[in-house]
């Protein structure tokens, strides 16, 4: 996600409208790199405010003396500039997030409806459809969405830009409830005399992305709960 914020010279008290987590770590990110902390210290990506069962979507992150976080209905949000607002993001795009698997098989069946038929767009075309493809476009998805995404297809085919291909994941391990100090602990891979052994930390950025959800599994005990994160 490539965010546009304003330049903000006059004010110090700013505000960062986040509206899903790929917008929320972004953010935190941005003023991790600024040297920001929050109020106990802690660097702005080790606390992230969402996994806190009472903080939900849409809310500000508030970067003053240090970061907080508010509702977005709190009144003190007028207090301060908003500097990034996430809500007209998602509302502008109307593309649809697919594979690469999707986008490569996508392109393979355009080129070779081209050789074969000279046009990528015909009766016969469309039944060559890749079977990713036509799993993302096929009985089980309502009527109305269905003419809407094989209109989506024709579109891209005549060179517009409405596919969007979803980041690359990985798997985390965490607990699943909260400490006593409402907290979250995560699994960190270490070795100790050359055997892999698991750790606990507190800290997101520290804990072990796996490349796939069973190999998270396999590492997960049954008060541990796996989950995806944006690769970044």
């Amino acid at each position: 996600m490539q965010m546009i914020m304003k330049d903000v010279k006059t004010m110090t008290s700013k505000a960062y409208i986040v509206a899903n987590e790929q917008q929320e770590m972004a953010v935190l990110r941005e003023l991790d790199k600024n040297g920001n902390e929050w109020n106990d210290k802690r660097n702005a990506t080790d606390f992230i405010p969402s996994e806190k069962s009472y903080v939900k979507f849409p809310y500000a992150i508030m970067s003053d003396r240090f970061i907080g976080w508010l509702s977005i209905d709190d009144a003190i949000v007028e207090n301060y500039e908003i500097v990034y607002d996430g809500r007209k993001e998602e509302q502008m795009s109307d593309k649809y997030v697919v594979s690469q698997e999707f986008m490569d098989g996508l392109e393979e069946w355009k080129d070779y409806c081209f050789e074969e038929y000279g046009v990528a767009i015909n009766s016969g075309s469309i039944e060559d459809l890749p079977i990713v493809v036509n799993a993302w476009w096929g009985d089980e998805v309502p009527d109305e969405e269905n003419n809407n995404r094989l209109i989506a297809i024709i579109r891209w085919v005549n060179g517009e830009d409405v596919f969007e291909v979803e980041k690359p994941k990985k798997w985390v391990v965490r607990s699943i409830g909260l400490t006593d100090d409402d907290e979250r602990y995560y699994v960190s891979i270490g070795k100790f005399m050359g055997l892999k052994r698991a750790l606990n930390t507190y800290i997101i950025n520290q804990a072990t992305r796996f490349d796939t959800k069973e190999e998270a599994q396999s590492w997960a005990n049954s008060h541990q709960e796996v989950f995806d994160v944006v690769d970044v």
